[in-house]
């Protein structure tokens, strides 16, 4: 009945996204008193150490050309270090439920791209009025009276805008890594978070050498768990499903986390969605299954 299950590809999406759903009350508890880039180090690092100790007992090794290398530092950047800082920064200011919220554009962007990226999965009119509908609820989700505050010069929208730039980037970096195939999940993964904790470890010592930190034990407690469970844990997940469904089945997860990132918030942090909020997300589910049926490419859920 487990190897049933683990072999299930849904079943799997819905682990990953009840993991990354509760990231962002992790992240939320986390920068109470840790600063973001501070934060992200943390949590890479300690990532990255799980997967190297894991990678090294299962006796493999990294043997790849310059050009992969390039590839998986591009990951590392684009699908890592950018969005966890973008996320942790943002989290600052709006509650941790809107934020996963916010990631549900990711399909949108996966419909789009897959128009400039692939050679059969070109604009119709079904993908078009998706990505429309799609729109129209990140509208909603950013919300009227804040869009009408920005065009008057005051930027309470730029840490939205932030998560939504993150959910580019994890769009992007998944097509990247859907043309690695070759690549070992675990070396995939435990190159890209060790190249993502370098990137991030000067930003942090910068930092922390002119604004020490004095993090509490919950702050500690929540970035330990981000580092083993939505950092190692669920990005190995994340690239299992790439390299056997491809990065638009992935996108599916947009589905589910704003769903748990709503249930962990309301239950840890009491956390209560608002009715545009609620609006904006069936605005954007309906345009993410218009667009994905207007798609050429199919993915088999079992």
């Amino acid at each position: 009945m487990i190897n049933l299950l683990v072999k299930n590809n849904f079943f799997l999406l819905i682990v990953l996204s009840s993991i990354w759903g509760s990231a962002f009350i992790a992240i939320k508890v986390a920068v109470s008193t840790i600063n973001p880039i501070s934060l992200v180090a943390l949590r890479l690092v300690i990532g990255a150490t799980f997967l190297l100790i894991y990678f090294k007992i299962s006796k493999k090794t990294f043997v790849y050309d310059y050009k992969t290398y390039f590839y998986i530092f591009l990951i590392a950047l684009i699908g890592n270090f950018i969005p966890f800082y973008l996320i942790s920064w943002s989290e600052i200011y709006i509650p941790s439920n809107l934020a996963g919220l916010l990631l549900s554009i990711a399909p949108i962007f996966a419909i789009i791209l897959s128009h400039f990226f692939t050679k059969d999965d070109k604009f119709n009119l079904l993908k078009f009025s998706g990505i429309l509908i799609g729109l129209i609820g990140t509208v909603f989700l950013l919300g009227l009276n804040d869009l009408s505050l920005f065009f008057e010069g005051n930027f309470i929208l730029i840490p939205k805008f932030a998560i939504i730039l993150a959910a580019l980037g994890y769009v992007i970096s998944s097509i990247i890594a859907y043309n690695l195939k070759r690549i070992n999940i675990l070396a995939l993964t435990t190159l890209t978070t060790s190249f993502a904790a370098l990137i991030s470890l000067p930003f942090s010592i910068i930092y922390e050498f002119n604004n020490y930190t004095h993090p509490s034990l919950i702050s500690l407690v929540s970035v330990f768990y981000l580092g083993i469970m939505p950092t190692a844990i669920a990005f190995l997940l994340r690239f299992h499903l790439i390299s056997k469904a491809g990065p638009v089945f992935l996108s599916y997860v947009a589905y589910l986390i704003p769903i748990f990132a709503i249930f962990w918030g309301y239950v840890f942090l009491g956390e209560i969605v608002k009715i545009e909020q609620t609006i904006a997300i069936v605005f954007i589910f309906i345009g993410i299954y218009v667009g994905q049926k207007g798609s050429n490419v199919k993915n088999d859920l079992q």
